[in-house]
């Protein structure tokens, strides 16, 4: 959303080389008519439930954006970008893109698990994963509300600490799953 939007404070001067310059870089990233742009628009979605039973978002989700449901909450944001409307509601906080609230734990935990378990029943799933709030001074996924909620962001670039780790979640034969996260050293079972 950022690159579509000309937002590009994250973007390396090695990146914009690797495009060519930055004129063919901003012509990649269009939408209408540059591949990287259109395979992103039409691939894009703000927010996907895996299997039925797992919430991936960037940010964290927010009670009243959960409530509109995962096709309703893709739908406005591809509509947004269509529009270029990059400062529309569903782009920022508390939309699922720049919320940090369930991360930070706004209201103590006991009021964050509320939370979780709220979106959790609004959209029928078990968990909620997200992004954005980087765990880089732990380099771990942080695990909240036995299992509900977790971040999986741990400072993968250079600039955060080049911390290793990814969630892996495993479909059992009975409809469970086991949720372990991975890091050089070894596998955690959360």
């Amino acid at each position: 959303v950022m690159n579509i939007g000309g937002d590009l404070r994250y973007v390396t001067k090695e990146d914009t080389a690797s495009f060519g310059g930055a004129t063919k870089r901003k012509q990649a990233w269009d939408i209408r008519t540059g591949w990287l742009g259109k395979f992103v628009y039409n691939n894009f979605n703000i927010t996907h439930i895996q299997h039925g039973h797992t919430v991936f978002s960037h940010g964290d989700m927010h009670p009243d954006w959960a409530r509109l449901g995962v096709d309703e909450l893709n739908t406005m944001a591809r509509d947004s970008l269509w529009k270029g409307d990059y400062k529309a509601p569903i782009f920022r906080t508390p939309g699922p893109i720049w919320n940090r609230a369930l991360a930070e734990a706004e209201g103590g935990e006991s009021a964050t698990c509320k939370t979780i378990e709220d979106i959790k029943k609004q959209l029928g799933v078990k968990r909620l994963v997200s992004g954005h709030t980087s765990q880089y001074k732990s380099g771990k996924i942080l695990s909240r509300c036995n299992g509900s909620y977790m971040v999986i962001d741990v400072g993968i670039s250079s600039y955060y600490g080049s911390n290793l780790a990814a969630l892996e979640i495993i479909e059992n034969a009975d409809g469970t799953q086991t949720v372990n996260s991975l890091y050089p050293g070894g596998k955690l079972t959360l």
